[in-house]
C-alpha cells in the first residue's frame, strides 16, 4: 500500500459521507473514486466531501487503495457474492460500516477486510461529521486490516474498540434499542406534553434535558439502580393517573406506553422486590385491546 493511499467509497450515503469526510481530514488518506447508485448522486457526495472523483463504477485504481463500503446492511449482505464482479481488482484493504453484517461478507473482494461500526446517529451527515470526535468505532475482521484502520480512525477522532462478534445481530439490536428506541420514546413523551398544553419548543428542551440526566446517571450506575419514578416506588395512585393520561392516546401509542410501563415494573421488581401495590399497577397497564 502507498504511504498515502486513496480512499475509494462504494455507497456514499449519510454515514459514509460523514465518516469519509473525517478520514480525509486526517491527511492519512487521499480522495479517490466515489460510486453511488447514480452519477448525479456520486457528484453530490463529492460536493459534500469537497473532494473525490464521482464515477459510475470502480476501476483498477482501487488496487493500491482503501475501499470503504457504505452500502445498507441488507444490500451488503445480499450482494456479498457479487462484490468480486463490482470491484475489478482486489483493493489493498476493504472495510464496511455495517453494525449487523460481519466483515466476512467482503471475502469475495480478495482483500484484507474489516467491519467498522461508528456508534453514532447519522441522520444529519454534516452534524455527525462535526461531532465525530469521541465516537466509539466497534470493529471486527482480519487482524491486518484492523491494525491499519485503527490509527486512521483514531486520527479522525474515533475511540477504537475491537471485538470478536459472537452474534453481531445482537450487537446491532443493542444499538437500535439504545438510539432508535430512545427517539421513539421521545416522540411519545412529546405527544403527551402537547396534550398537557406545554409549548412545543420548551417541552422538547425539558424532555431532552430529562433524558440526558437519565443517561448521565446510567454512565455511573446499572439500569436497575438508576430507575426512579412512581412505578419503582410502587405508587398505585400516581400510576393510575399515568394510565388515565395514556388512555387518551391513539391505540398504538397507548399500547406502547403500557408495554413500557410493564417492562419498567419488571425492572423495578428486580431492583427492590415485590411490593403490595405491584399487582394493582400491573393491572393498570395490562395488554390493551385495539
Amino acid at each position: 500500500m502507498n504511504e498515502r493511499p486513496a480512499l475509494h467509497v462504494l455507497g456514499c450515503g449519510r454515514a459514509a459521507r460523514a465518516v469519509a469526510r473525517r478520514l480525509l481530514e486526517t491527511g492519512l488518506v487521499r480522495p479517490g473514486l466515489i460510486v453511488n447508485r447514480s452519477l448525479p448522486s456520486a457528484r453530490r457526495a463529492a460536493q459534500f466531501l469537497g473532494a473525490g472523483e464521482p464515477a459510475e463504477r470502480l476501476d483498477d485504481r482501487v488496487a493500491d487503495g482503501v475501499l470503504m463500503l457504505g452500502l445498507p446492511d441488507g444490500v451488503l449482505a445480499d450482494s456479498a457474492d457479487e462484490l468480486g464482479r463490482v470491484c475489478p481488482c482486489p483493493p489493498a484493504l476493504a472495510f464496511h460500516l455495517s453494525g449487523s453484517v460481519e466483515a466476512g461478507v467482503l471475502a469475495g473482494l480478495g482483500a484484507s477486510a474489516a467491519a467498522v461500526h461508528p456508534v453514532r446517529a447519522f441522520a444529519d451527515p454534516e452534524s455527525a461529521a462535526e461531532r465525530f470526535e469521541g465516537t466509539w468505532c466497534v470493529a471486527e475482521g482480519d487482524d491486518a486490516a484492523l491494525d491499519l484502520l485503527r490509527p486512521l480512525f483514531e486520527a479522525a477522532g474515533g475511540r477504537w474498540l475491537p471485538f470478536s462478534a459472537r452474534d453481531k445481530s445482537a450487537w446491532h439490536a443493542s444499538t437500535v434499542a439504545a438510539s432508535n428506541f430512545l427517539v421513539t420514546i421521545q416522540d411519545l413523551a412529546r405527544e403527551l406534553a402537547d396534550r398537557a398544553g406545554l409549548p412545543e419548543a420548551q417541552a422538547a428542551e425539558i424532555l431532552c434535558d430529562l433524558q440526558q440526566g437519565a443517561l448521565d446517571t446510567l454512565r455511573e450506575r446499572p439500569p436497575r439502580e438508576a430507575l426512579t419514578g412512581p412505578i419503582e416506588r410502587g405508587d398505585a395512585g400516581a400510576c393510575r393517573r399515568l394510565a388515565n393520561a395514556a388512555s387518551g392516546l391513539d391505540a398504538e401509542s397507548a399500547r406502547l406506553f403500557a408495554e413500557l410501563a410493564r417492562a419498567t415494573l419488571a425492572l423495578a421488581r428486580d431492583k427492590r422486590g415485590e411490593r403490595e401495590a405491584d399487582g394493582e399497577i400491573e393491572s393498570l397497564f395490562g395488554p390493551t385491546s385495539d
